[in-house]
C-alpha cells in the first residue's frame, strides 16, 4: 500500500465503502446505486465476479432485514452471471425483492442492471435471521 490518503479515508477505506453502496427500501425493494472503481477489476475492463456477488449479498441482506425487521445472515447465495459489467458503463443499479417471509426465513432474488434495466448479474437467496447480541 503507498500509504496516500484519498479524501475520505484511505484508498482501502474507499474500495470497501464502493462494495457498500446505500441501500434504500421502497416498497419493500431494496435498491441501491453502484459506482464501479478500478480496484474492482476482474479481466481488463469488467467488474470481477466476486464484487459483483458481495454487492449482491449486501443489497440482498438489506431486503432480508427489511422484510423480517431483524437482523440476517446469507444462509445461501446462488449467483448467476448472465453478462459481464463493464467498468466504464456505471452506475449501475442493484435491486433485491424478497418473497413472503417463512418465520426466520425470507428468499430474496436480487439482480445488478443497467440504466436500460438489462440484467447482467442475477441472485436467489436465502436468508435467516437471527438473535442480535
Amino acid at each position: 500500500m503507498s500509504g496516500d490518503v484519498a479524501p475520505g479515508g484511505s484508498d482501502v477505506e474507499r474500495v470497501i465503502r464502493g462494495l457498500r453502496p446505500h441501500i434504500d427500501i421502497v416498497d419493500g425493494v431494496a435498491v441501491a446505486t453502484y459506482e464501479p472503481q478500478g480496484e474492482h477489476r476482474g479481466r481488463a475492463g469488467w467488474l470481477h465476479g466476486g464484487f459483483a456477488a458481495t454487492l449482491l449479498d449486501h443489497v440482498c441482506a438489506g431486503a432480508a432485514t427489511a422484510a423480517l425487521g431483524r437482523p440476517v445472515v446469507t444462509g445461501r447465495l446462488d449467483v448467476r452471471y448472465p453478462s459481464p459489467v463493464p467498468l466504464a458503463d456505471g452506475p449501475y443499479r442493484i435491486e433485491a425483492e424478497p418473497e413472503r417471509p417463512r418465520g426466520r426465513i425470507v428468499r430474496v432474488r436480487g439482480s445488478i442492471r443497467t440504466t436500460n434495466g438489462t440484467a447482467l448479474v442475477e441472485a436467489r437467496t436465502l436468508f435467516v435471521a437471527v438473535d442480535p447480541t
